[in-house]
């Protein structure tokens, strides 16, 4: 067991010397467990769209995507963003959009991406990253994780935007 002197930091730097943080940088940095409050003040400083559905999950909602922001374990100690695509698609499509996520999770590392049948027999297309945290998170981690699950969901939603443009923007009978 290493044990840092007095005047120093764990690494040790001089403490208060250059790279040492204090303040509010300092309290960013503190490892602490991970909470649904700590969530909700993340999203909120990250300026996210913020809402708490029925359930009291934390979530958060763009134009492409709905992204929901869950603790689970039985110690509610993994943070899972999972983003779902804002339209659905007609079970038909099953085997070409089971291929384009298939592909996407083969050339990345994150997110995990699936389809879902729905009761109603459409597709949802939805991508995940899951993070265990058991030893706790400090709040500039938690604000990365987050803002890392969100973009790797959203670069997801780009490609089904690309693949499936809107109906809406082509002219009736296809005709551009």
């Amino acid at each position: 067991v290493t044990m840092a002197r007095p005047g120093f930091d764990d690494a040790g730097r001089p403490a208060g010397g250059p790279g040492a943080a204090t303040g509010a940088a300092a309290a960013r940095d503190v490892v602490l467990p991970l909470t649904q409050a700590r969530v909700a003040a993340v999203l909120e400083e990250l300026d996210y769209p913020l809402f708490q559905d029925r359930n009291g999950d934390l979530g958060a909602m763009w134009a492409q995507a709905v992204f929901h922001i869950y603790l689970l374990g039985p110690d509610e100690s993994v943070l899972q963003v999972r983003g779902s695509w804002h339209r659905r698609l007609a079970l038909e499509r099953l085997g070409e959009v089971l291929a384009l996520v298939d592909g996407w999770n083969r050339e990345y590392v994150g997110p995990k991406c699936y389809v879902r049948v729905l009761d109603d027999g459409r597709l949802s297309v939805v991508a995940e990253v899951s993070t265990p945290l058991g030893a706790g998170v400090s709040d500039s981690q938690l604000a990365r994780l987050v803002q890392r699950g969100v973009g790797q969901g959203m670069r997801m939603m780009r490609d089904l935007e690309l693949q499936y443009p809107d109906p809406a923007e082509t002219s009736p009978g296809g005709m551009s």
